[in-house]
């Protein structure tokens, strides 16, 4: 046991200090807070200025939209249930949307704050074809794209080569988004989708619900992964009631123990050199909902608002929430 202890704690600390002594960059671990605007788009024709307040929340932001292939094409949709053709896609709604940014973006030429947008893919569904369109898309917009050369070491992180977008997928057990957007990618070639570490699978035990949620945050982090971060997999999101007892809808009081947990799971995670990111926090009333889901909202801007503040505090590198405009507010105010 003691000599464990010492191999994870020395391998912390080695990678802490490769970290330090790279060149920091806007996507190193700790460099910058920025909002993951949650569900940024419209819901069955409602709510479509999500993407607009998002943007004018103010930049650098993350942008979630979720893909579901349904009858060979790929929608902006919560999930395949109710999708119709009329819902949006990647090609008549985000880009279109985010073109003029982009575009902005490169004739100033600004590099130092790249990648002012990062865009969080939320594949609901991944069969080839689907991912084949993804890749296809792409071509189209190079020129934006945050990207890294591929090396004979997948282990070691290649320099990125900045344009003001990146693109982030997240990755699952016994998914093939790696085989498509890396594996495949030939020696040499760009890396243009970036993966997280891969999510084991919730649940395993099969517990009710609420006793599930309420077992994580006894769950040492090394437990839950000790995958160092690669040239491929670049980034973490972490469930917050791996942070406090009963996660959002379920919490408690928020005091030092908590705080003491929240850092722990971000310094361990940049140990490993991940970018840390945490959903989804919100605190909203019912008259105040606009197509939000209850079981993110704390129900107090005064419940959310220290657990933001400690978010932020930590070095926490990616905070979902569904409130861009007031979150991005506290980051900026600190």
């Amino acid at each position: 046991m003691m000599s464990r202890f010492f191999t994870a704690t020395t391998l912390l600390i080695c990678t802490s200090a490769i970290l330090l002594a790279a060149p920091k960059t806007t996507v190193t671990p700790g460099a910058r807070t920025v909002v993951l605007a949650h569900n940024a788009y419209p819901d069955h024709g409602k709510y479509a200025d999500r993407i607009d307040r998002a943007i004018a929340s103010g930049t650098p932001v993350m942008i979630e939209e979720d893909l579901a292939w349904i009858n060979g094409h790929s929608y902006i949709v919560h999930g395949a249930k109710n999708a119709s053709p009329d819902d949006p896609t990647l090609e008549t709604y985000f880009f279109p949307k985010i073109k003029p940014v982009m575009e902005q973006a490169l004739r100033d030429g600004n590099k130092g704050n790249w990648p002012i947008v990062t865009l969080y893919l939320d594949i609901k569904n991944d069969p080839p074809e689907h991912l084949q369109y993804i890749n296809h898309l792409l071509d189209q917009y190079n020129a934006w794209l945050t990207t890294a050369p591929k090396t004979g070491d997948p282990g070691q992180q290649s320099p990125l080569k900045f344009g003001p977008m990146m693109i982030l997928v997240e990755d699952k057990q016994n998914d093939i988004k790696q085989r498509f957007f890396y594996d495949d990618v030939p020696a040499g070639g760009s890396i243009r989708v970036f993966g997280s570490y891969t999510k084991p699978v919730e649940n395993p035990a099969h517990l009710p619900k609420l006793d599930f949620i309420n077992s994580l945050v006894a769950v040492p982090m090394s437990q839950i992964t000790t995958q160092k971060a690669d040239n491929y997999h670049r980034w973490w999101g972490v469930d917050w009631a791996y942070v406090e007892k009963g996660g959002e809808e379920h919490h408690g009081v928020w005091g030092k123990e908590q705080v003491a947990r929240l850092n722990e799971i971000v310094r361990y995670g940049h140990g490993l050199g991940y970018l840390m990111g945490f959903y989804c926090l919100d605190d909203f009333t019912a008259a105040e909902n606009q197509g939000w889901e209850d079981e993110y909202n704390f129900g107090s801007i005064s419940d959310v608002v220290p657990r933001w503040t400690a978010a932020i505090h930590a070095h926490a590198d990616i905070l979902s929430t569904d409130q861009y405009e007031v979150l991005a507010k506290q980051i900026r105010a600190r």
